[in-house]
């Protein structure tokens, strides 16, 4: 979609409200957020989910039968795995959690407003079909309904954003994310999934500084505290390939060989650019990660771990 076509975009939500789905992180430990790693070399994929999950304390910690459950993959662009969420990786996981007796799964998202209409990034993906073999109800975010969220004090950059109505139908929710560096962000994993779910009229304000030359109006702040009234229940990470330059839709391919899990978008995030940080590029990843903005702001928020003392690492 051209940059004209999203200004000429309506903004309609059928009502303002508070609404936050911000559980606690069960995934933890003596205070402190366990992130799994697990290596998918000399596994098979399910296998390696599986694994990656019961290292941190299981599926049914945080999920349980009877949960209206909603997945949220990254279908940001038509282009393939690592830049769009892998099919298989998510079959993997619906599996695993029929297996919990969570049955009532949903997945939702919104394209890049630069590849919208979502409808077509997903029928290029196959992702219409894949949903109807593995019996998912599949939400095309860009249909709305929509809802004004009132973000609160905590939000320097915004007072309302729209988020889907559809949020409130689900008691939990999966964030699954790839692992890509970023142009524009340096990276985007579990903390960047929010994005495509907020109206994609949101992006013309996330992205005044690139688009407008509004420097004064900088973006990642601003994309941090889309995460305030939103929270994974559970989060884990296709790690098997990424990029490690350009991104988020193509870039140089590396493959890690990993898959992460965690209920801390912090902690897994932090990890996942460690994992990209040992192929060192020209990139946007160079430094201390604390010191990264994005994780800068996300501390300030109380988004997850404060530090490398916040969480601990286990590793199959």
């Amino acid at each position: 979609m051209r940059i004209e076509e999203l200004m000429e975009m309506e903004r309609i939500v059928d009502e303002v409200n508070e609404w936050c789905h911000c559980p606690e992180n069960v995934y933890s430990r003596d205070g402190r957020s366990i992130v799994s790693k697990v290596s998918t070399a000399e596994r098979d994929l399910k296998s390696a989910v599986r694994q990656s999950v019961e290292m941190i304390g299981g599926v049914r910690k945080a999920l349980s039968p009877g949960d209206r459950v909603l997945l949220k993959p990254n279908f940001n662009s038509p282009d393939p795995f690592p830049a769009a969420s892998d099919l298989p990786f998510l079959a993997a996981v619906i599996e695993l959690l029929r297996e919990e007796g969570i049955t009532d799964i949903s997945m939702g998202e919104r394209a890049g407003w630069p590849w919208l209409p979502t409808a077509k990034v997903m029928e290029t993906l196959g992702v219409q079909r894949f949903a109807q073999e593995m019996g998912v109800n599949l939400i095309n975010f860009d249909l709305g309904p929509w809802m004004d969220v009132v973000l609160g004090e905590q939000a320097k950059w915004w007072k309302r954003v729209a988020y889907p109505s559809a949020l409130k139908e689900f008691d939990k929710i999966v964030y699954l994310p790839c692992m890509k560096h970023h142009f524009l962000a340096g990276f985007t994993m579990s903390l960047k999934l929010v994005v495509g779910m907020t109206h994609p009229t949101e992006m013309l304000y996330m992205h005044a500084d690139f688009r407008f030359g509004k420097t004064e109006e900088p973006m990642l702040p601003k994309m941090i505290e889309l995460n305030l009234p939103i929270a994974p229940d559970l989060i884990i990470v296709d790690g098997r390939k990424a990029f490690v330059t350009d991104g988020p839709s193509k870039g140089e391919l590396v493959e890690p060989r990993v898959i992460l899990a965690s209920g801390d978008r912090i902690a897994i995030d932090v990890e996942c650019v460690k994992a990209l940080q040992a192929y060192p590029r020209e990139n946007m990843l160079k430094g201390p990660v604390w010191e990264m903005p994005i994780f800068r702001r996300a501390v300030e928020l109380g988004l997850g771990a404060r530090s490398e003392d916040g969480y601990q690492v286990v590793t199959g």
